[in-house]
């Protein structure tokens, strides 16, 4: 089920063109038939008719609920239906083609349905207001064909529709695995440096406003080389539980090395001064001695007509003026934004 939600805006966006195509041809269908049809006249139902199918066509298209978009989905099979019946009702001489009308609604919505329940309950709309219409004329033998034809249809067009929506979804679920896997960081499992730089240019052309933290950890590759690759792996993922555990992000990445972004939104400068100081103090306590380490950090503001490559490089400027003036503190404008307390002296004898 949870796996379900998360690949419902992928299947709207990939199923949303055909269905609006689909659901095109129906109208287009439904006007010819009235321009043709000498018995028919454009009264109160054919004009309200016509504008429900409209008008649920465009909410369909444009639908951003995954629950009204499939609820609309099922409407409009019953409108067009009732169109189509109506048209019947009118000139009986066309009674010869209900069943075969019947027939192609049910089976061409068995692609076009994203809910095997959905698909049902418009395939039982179909026959139930076809049979109503005309299950005077057939009794008998030959209502006994007509209830075949519909059990078959039925039938035929729901495995059409679950096998369709099976392998639809398992391979969505490893198009979303393989993204996921391209997003996201191996050894820290947060995102990765293209995954947060597209994260980063959206918000720049977006026009948002916030602050670019970059974050660099003070002498990791001493502690690195001294404790060797398995500590310094450790210190890794001890840095991203940090930025994961810390609140008030809008999205943390890893962007390099030891390096690490982080952007808070908003223009307000104390959340993000909030933010920094609540990291930093969480870093200097995440890992015991001898392998307790701190990080420097420099800040960039973010507003309208900031440039990545400008963010980028004033966040960088910060960030080596923290790293020149004690480390395990954090740099905005020139001017460090708090003072920690003295940096452990087990630290500063090792390092």
């Amino acid at each position: 089920m949870h796996r379900d939600l998360k690949l419902r805006p992928r299947i709207k966006q990939l199923l949303a063109p055909a269905v609006l195509q689909a659901e095109l041809v129906g109208v287009a269908s439904w006007l010819w038939v009235l321009a043709v049809d000498p018995l028919l006249e454009l009264n109160v139902f054919t004009s309200l008719l016509t504008a429900g199918l409209a008008c649920v066509c465009y909410a369909h298209h444009y639908a951003a609920s995954f629950g009204v978009w499939r609820f609309l989905g099922i409407l409009y099979v019953f409108l067009l239906t009732m169109g189509f019946l109506y048209v019947i009702n009118v000139n009986p001489t066309l009674a010869i083609f209900s069943l075969p009308l019947a027939i192609t609604l049910v089976m061409s919505g068995a692609l076009l349905f994203v809910s095997f329940q959905d698909y049902l309950v418009s395939a039982a709309f179909v026959w139930l207001l076809t049979w109503l219409n005309w299950h005077a004329g057939y009794s008998g033998d030959l209502g006994t064909y007509v209830v075949i034809f519909c059990v078959a249809s039925v039938c035929i067009g729901g495995a059409l529709n679950l096998s369709y929506l099976r392998n639809l979804k398992a391979v969505l679920s490893l198009e979303s695995k393989f993204r996921e896997l391209a997003q996201t960081d191996y050894l820290t499992s947060i995102p990765n440096r293209r995954a947060f730089m597209e994260t980063f240019a959206e918000m720049i052309a977006e026009g948002s406003q916030g602050y670019f933290i970059m974050l660099d950890i003070d002498s990791f590759k001493l502690m690195n080389d001294q404790h060797g690759h398995d500590v310094g792996d450790q210190i890794l993922c001890s840095m991203a539980a940090c930025l994961k555990a810390t609140k008030g992000s809008y999205c943390v990445g890893r962007i390099g090395g030891e390096e690490f972004g982080v952007l808070v939104a908003g223009h307000e400068q104390s959340n993000a001064t909030h933010y920094v100081l609540s990291l930093l103090s969480t870093i200097r306590g995440s890992l015991e001695s001898p392998y307790c380490y701190t990080c420097s950090a420099g800040m960039a503001r973010i507003s309208t007509g900031s440039t990545m490559t400008d963010a980028l490089k004033v966040a960088d400027k910060n960030m080596y003026l923290a790293k020149r003036n004690g480390k395990g503190c954090a740099y905005f404008e020139g001017k460090s934004l708090h003072s920690l307390p003295p940096a452990d002296s087990r630290l500063e004898s090792l390092y």
